[in-house]
């Protein structure tokens, strides 16, 4: 009964997710770039509330990027699907994009998150939208650039010049896993 239960809940939780992504899917060009400009504008109201000093790495860095993400562990495998945009501030040019990220190890469970990428100088900037930014573990819950002596306060360091914030907006998962994950640009609305 607790298999069959189990099996249940995880095929409400994919049916829920695909629905999200046809939907997603559906939408115009047009339609698609007005909804993550706003998803984008939500992702920093929450980020700065929670995280205080986000603003100011806003603020201060070459560019940034909100990405919206959902995803879904059974078992040994597990799957992280996001959407949103990345803008540079020095060149004021947004970038629409899509991150897909793929687990291994003992994971359960589903969840929905945001994440604030700061990205701190052109050669970030330049591997980010590329396709050339790949992350895996956690680095740091606080720890500084060693370059300007910025301190981004609960942010972890995903690359040389990238920092993530990271706001779960519902959902449960265990995860004890190893991960990988891509960004890049979307085909169809750049």
């Amino acid at each position: 009964m607790k298999k069959f239960l189990a099996k249940i809940i995880f095929l409400t939780l994919i049916l829920i997710i695909s629905t999200q992504t046809i939907t997603f899917a559906k939408e115009t060009p047009d339609e698609l770039r007005a909804k993550l400009n706003k998803m984008s504008v939500e992702v920093l109201e929450k980020m700065y509330a929670k995280y205080p000093d986000a603003e100011s790495a806003v603020k201060n860095s070459y560019a940034y990027s909100t990405i919206s993400s959902s995803s879904v562990n059974w078992g040994f495998w597990g799957s992280d699907r996001g959407h949103g945009l990345a803008y540079n501030q020095n060149l004021d040019k947004k970038i629409y994009v899509k991150m897909s990220e793929m687990k291994l190890g003992a994971s359960f469970g589903a969840k929905e998150y945001d994440l604030l990428f700061i990205i701190q100088n052109k050669a970030a900037w330049d591997r980010f939208i590329s396709r050339n930014i790949k992350f895996g573990a956690e680095v740091s819950a606080q720890a500084s650039d060693g370059v300007n002596g910025d301190t981004f306060t609960n942010a972890t360091a995903i690359a040389n010049g990238v920092w993530v914030y990271q706001l779960d907006k519902k959902g449960l998962a265990v995860e004890l896993s190893f991960k990988g994950a891509q960004i890049k640009p979307y085909k169809t609305l750049n």
